[in-house]
């Protein structure tokens, strides 16, 4: 009942704003540009999907259609409004994407066809990914949508919004943009790397976002043009990095003792499993067999029953089914290794090679990405500095032989321990090329 009554909730709703759609009225947003009208009816009760034309707003969207159409790029508008503090939609500051937006989708400053007095409704709908619990837009086919004419609402003229076009339909039609459009990129599963998501701007804090092929640097100083820090690093300096301190760090006596001492626990612990597991199957071996000769017994004492010979094959099944299971269960235990603290060195030497061997390579990766929150970079005069945040610092330290040689060395990592955890360390990496000039 709950589920049909969400069902004809969701329908109703939809059929009310597609009501005040076709009232020319906003069926849910605010565009920049307008602002919300307060109004209320004959009884009293209010009256949504009002708006206006907001003069200081509107003059802002007039810019950035002149300003494009005279052929500035979307991201020199918006790092010119950040610098002049115009503010952005919901009075954020602007991105080049707030700009230029999605032609499909008719997003963005420059494709919003409200701005010419055409108001358009269900264009899109949204649907709930299963595995994620995200939302994911679906482009509707366009006989569904709904378009409503107010003139009330516009803002640009035609001349220049078909000039804007026409730049833009143009821009669609080079070389590049063609032939990455032809790869159809979105469609493939990017790699993903080891600190996506997760490297921030000392600076501002902003993310650092792909530059290039193989760069990271500040997306607030690369698109808005609202932090000083513009240098990039190199994407694999970084997790080299990071990887390299690990490496280190995972060779002191200490952390090869205690890999020593995990592994003969897990193995002891595998072992007691192994020795309960075949225990219980022992005993339940045991009544099989003891009703197997109940039945045996009865059929020889002239019980006759249709079911006795079903049930008699069943447990004949299930006892040469124990029998296997008993044999597996038995198998000898794992041998320890000879030197096992020379294979673990070994292990960790090849930690880099290992994160990109395929089989692997995504559960390692989602292993050491659990271990991070957070990596700051801050720009130098020599090079980065890099902050580190996260329980991965418990297993970074700087060995007291090391603490006289830290001035040597021009790039470092400074490793700060997340919220459970109290310790502030600096690891230095002393031969790696982290210098970008």
């Amino acid at each position: 009942m709950n589920a049909l009554y969400l069902k004809d909730l969701a329908q109703k709703t939809w059929r009310g704003l597609e009501g005040r759609v076709r009232q020319g009225r906003s069926g849910g947003g605010l565009c920049h540009g307008y602002e919300v009208v307060r109004e209320v009816d004959e009884r009293g009760e209010s009256v949504f999907g009002g708006r206006k034309i907001d003069a200081e707003e509107a003059e802002t969207v007039r810019r950035i259609f002149r300003e494009f159409a005279a052929g500035k790029s979307p991201r020199s508008i918006a790092q010119q409004l950040n610098k002049e503090d115009i503010p952005g939609p919901r009075a954020g500051q602007w991105r080049d994407t707030t700009i230029r937006g999605h032609h499909t989708r008719g997003t963005g400053i420059i494709h919003n066809q409200l701005y010419v007095g055409r108001l358009i409704w269900n264009r899109q709908r949204f649907i709930k990914d299963p595995t994620t619990g995200k939302r994911i837009a679906r482009r509707n086919p366009e006989a569904e949508w709904i378009v409503k004419e107010v003139p009330e609402l516009r803002i640009i003229e035609d001349d220049l919004w078909n000039e804007v076009q026409s730049r833009l339909s143009a821009i669609r039609e080079t070389p590049q943009v063609k032939k990455a459009r032809a790869t159809r990129f979105w469609e493939h599963r990017r790699p993903r790397h080891l600190l996506t998501g997760l490297v921030r701007c000392g600076a501002c804090g902003s993310q650092y976002a792909s530059v290039g092929r193989n760069y990271l640097a500040c997306s607030a100083a690369r698109h808005k043009g609202t932090c000083e820090s513009r240098r990039g690093i190199p994407r694999e300096t970084l997790e080299r990095l990071v990887l390299d301190g690990l490496r280190a760090n995972l060779m002191q006596p200490e952390l090869v003792e205690e890999f020593v001492r995990a592994f003969h626990d897990e193995v002891n612990k595998m072992n007691r499993q192994r020795e309960t597991s075949s225990h219980m199957l022992q005993k339940e071996h045991g009544r099989v067999e003891q009703k197997l000769d109940a039945l045996v017994e009865a059929i020889a004492g002239g019980l006759r029953n249709p079911t006795l010979q079903s049930k008699l094959d069943t447990l004949q099944a299930r006892k040469e089914e124990l029998a296997r299971s008993l044999l597996e269960a038995t198998s000898p235990a794992p041998r320890f290794h000879p030197n096992l603290a020379a294979l673990y060195r070994q292990k960790v030497e090849q930690l880099q090679d290992a994160l990109q061997e395929p089989s692997i390579r995504q559960e390692a990766l989602e292993v050491l990405r659990e271990l991070i929150e957070r990596v700051s970079v801050v720009p130098t005069n020599d090079g980065f500095e890099i902050e580190l945040t996260g329980e991965i610092t418990k297993m970074l330290a700087i060995p007291d032989d090391q603490a006289s040689s830290i001035s040597k060395h021009e790039s470092s990592v400074k490793v700060v321990a997340g919220a459970r955890n109290g310790l502030y360390l600096l690891l230095f990496a002393p031969n790696l090329p982290l210098v970008a000039k």
